[in-house]
């Protein structure tokens, strides 16, 4: 996966090429827990490609991961296990910036995945609208449901990938039109103000 971008420092902020994604699990932690879902929207010069798919977690899907997500034990069974996704994701991400709301979450499993059944890391860089959130909008609570709300965004049955997808990208694209206020413009001012991590974000 390649990490450098062409012309990525010359473009505006909504010209930038995104894979904006999330992913619902079993659990926390990678090496204790498997994916249910993932979603990602790819923006490429301005076309978007959508994917989503439940998966196998090869793990059972606990009663309040049920209660959360609405996502069942019974739903998961016989969908694909993450190694039959993983090569279609390695596709959509490449030459894009990922983003999620809480970067270092959703990369520490697909990252893990990666060295699994890729044998590779993953490298590439990455945004965070949870990062952005804090920084920028000084608000109670920082969760997407809220931040979502605080740009009067609709997210209707959040833990749910596609929709938590549609919001993040939607967020995503709010706050450029503050930062775009402030100065911040094009990809290479993202770097200079540090919004972007360049390779992998810090390890949670």
């Amino acid at each position: 996966m390649k990490n450098i971008i062409p012309d990525f420092v010359k473009k505006p902020l909504k010209e930038l090429p995104f894979a904006i994604l999330d992913i619902e699990t079993t659990g926390f932690y990678p090496n204790q827990a498997g994916l249910t879902e993932i979603a990602l929207i790819s923006i490429h010069n301005g076309k978007e490609e959508r994917f989503e798919t439940m998966i196998d977690p090869e793990y059972p899907v606990p009663a309040e991961i049920t209660k959360l997500t609405g996502i069942t034990q019974e739903m998961v069974n016989g969908q694909p296990k993450i190694a039959e996704v993983l090569p279609i994701i390695d596709v959509l991400l490449q030459d894009s910036i990922f983003v999620a709301h809480n970067v270092p979450f959703d990369w520490s499993f697909l990252d893990f995945y990666f060295k699994l059944h890729l044998k590779k890391n993953m490298r590439m860089p990455s945004l965070c609208t949870l990062r952005l959130a804090r920084k920028y909008l000084n608000l109670q609570k920082n969760n997407l449901d809220f931040v979502a709300n605080h740009f009067n965004i609709s997210l209707t049955n959040a833990h749910r990938a596609m929709n938590d997808t549609v919001a993040v990208r939607d967020v995503l694209f709010k706050f450029f039109d503050r930062l775009e206020k402030e100065g911040i413009k094009t990809g290479e001012d993202l770097y200079k103000h540090n919004l972007i991590f360049p390779e992998q974000p810090p390890t949670r």
